[in-house]
Parts: C-alpha cells; sequence; structure tokens
C-alpha cells in the first residue's frame, strides 16, 4: 500500500481548491463525453489523474499537512475508467478496470486506521480516506503587490515539497487559509466494486454502471483551517516515535554530559 502527501501548487486565484474540484470536474467532463475507443478512455481517465495531481507530490516528512493514499487514489481513477469502458461497449476493459479498482480500493481500506479521518460532510460514523488535496486561499482573496510577492514564495515552497512552510508564509501575510479534500468511504466503496465485478460478469452493465457510480457518488470534500487539521493515526505515531527519539538522543547526550564531568572530576 501506498501512501503520500499531495498538495497542488498555489495560483493567484479567489477561491483555489484544484485539487478536489479537479476531481468533480474530471467526473463532469467525462459523464458527457462521447468518446468512441476504450483507448481514448484510458487516456482521458489519465490525463485527469494528472491534472489532479498536477504540480508536487510532497514527501513523506512531518512537514506536511493531510496525507492522502495513493491506492485509493488509483482506485477513483479506474473506476472512472471502467464506467468509460462500459459507455464504449468494451467489456473486457471494463472487466480488467473494475478488477484493478478493487485491489486498490482492498489495499486502500487496510490503510483506514492510519490515515482515514471522519468527514463533515458525509456520514456520521464512517471513516473516509484523504486521496486528493489542496491548500485553498480565501474567497474574499484580492491580489496586491505585498500578498502577490506572498504567494510567489509559497509557491516556491510547494515546488520544494514543504506544504506546511507554504501555509504559514500564507497565513503570516493574513492571507486566509484551508486545507480541502476529496475523501472516500473505502468500505463502502469496496463493496460497490465488488458489485460491479459480478453485474459485469453477469451480462448486466447498466447495474454495473450504477454500483461503480456509487463509489463515485460517495466522494466527500471537506475543507479545514490550519488549526483545526483532522487528526491522522499514522501521523500522530510517526510524530511520537520522533518525538520519542528525540528524548532518547537528550538523555543519552545529558548521560554523556554527566559522565565526562564525573570523568574529569576524577
Amino acid at each position: 500500500m501506498e501512501r503520500s502527501k499531495k498538495f497542488l501548487a498555489l495560483a493567484l486565484s479567489s477561491a483555489l481548491i484544484a485539487g478536489p474540484a479537479s476531481f468533480e470536474m474530471a467526473n463532469a467532463a467525462t459523464t458527457s463525453s462521447n468518446s468512441n475507443s476504450s483507448g481514448a478512455a484510458m487516456q482521458s481517465a489519465q490525463s485527469q489523474g494528472n491534472d489532479a495531481v498536477s504540480q508536487t507530490t510532497a514527501s513523506s516528512t512531518d512537514k506536511d499537512l493531510l496525507t492522502t493514499v495513493n491506492d485509493a487514489y488509483t482506485a477513483m481513477r479506474e473506476v472512472r475508467a471502467a464506467r468509460l469502458a462500459i459507455f464504449d461497449g468494451n467489456t473486457d476493459m471494463a472487466t480488467k478496470m473494475t478488477k484493478d479498482a478493487t485491489a486498490k480500493m482492498q489495499s486502500a481500506e487496510k490503510a483506514e486506521s492510519k490515515w482515514g479521518v471522519p468527514s463533515k460532510a458525509g456520514k456520521k460514523g464512517v471513516t473516509y480516506l484523504p486521496f486528493d488535496s489542496s491548500i485553498a486561499l480565501g474567497e474574499s482573496f484580492t491580489v496586491t503587490p505585498d500578498n502577490q510577492k506572498a504567494v510567489g514564495k509559497a509557491n516556491q515552497q510547494m515546488a520544494q515539497g514543504n506544504a506546511k512552510a507554504a501555509a504559514k508564509t500564507l497565513k503570516d501575510n493574513d492571507i486566509d487559509v484551508s486545507i480541502s479534500a476529496a475523501m472516500v468511504p473505502a468500505k463502502a466503496s469496496l463493496a460497490h466494486l465488488q458489485d460491479a465485478s459480478k453485474l459485469i460478469k453477469s451480462g448486466n452493465y447498466y447495474e454495473a454502471n450504477l454500483a461503480l457510480k456509487g463509489v463515485e457518488d460517495s466522494v466527500v470534500i471537506d475543507q479545514w483551517g490550519l488549526d483545526n487539521l483532522p487528526q491522522q493515526a499514522g501521523n500522530a505515531t510517526k510524530s511520537s516515535a520522533n518525538a520519542s527519539g528525540s528524548t532518547q538522543m537528550k538523555q543519552k547526550s545529558q548521560q554523556s554530559g554527566t559522565s565526562g564531568n564525573a570523568a574529569s572530576n576524577g
């Protein structure tokens, strides 16, 4: 299971929520598509994915703000490709993409305990996996010479994979900043995918498409301020480990210093 922390580069915009917004726009665009081949379907799905995580894949250091799960993201791309394949009448491709999406969602489900969070927009009591995220500028944002410089600096920090520093740069310059994420409930999505596989196998393609649509319909988009980001157990564990390591190093240093003083006094 792969995981990463994805953030899109900033731009001068009054409402920058490019990551999750791109996911919704990609779905709308492909739903109305009149592509005539499965190759076009796959190419369309891949290009949407590239757009959605275009600029920067940040490193897995604790400088980042919200962890997204690659397997969930890949599964969502493959769900879209499977629906396009059904639309094109390419049942073999639909079968393959649904199978691949199921495998990726199964892997993503295993990550729920580490990276899952509750959703404000979704169902209560359900764990959601973030799979695409971005930094957003407030709707009241307007360009001035001062904040243009700050946004430029933040862009450079984003390009270096330091999302936390970029967010701080914006906040320190009184630019309203929030984090937006597209999230999916892995367990419910996996059930839809398993249903879709059975329906495709039995030749019920219309119903299979509806099952795949159920996966996409379960996606929610949440937004948080920098001071109230959701807690992820994986990040908490990592931070605790880092803190423990720092404490142990400090203790060793103090013990070394004490030993050295004892030897000197002797």
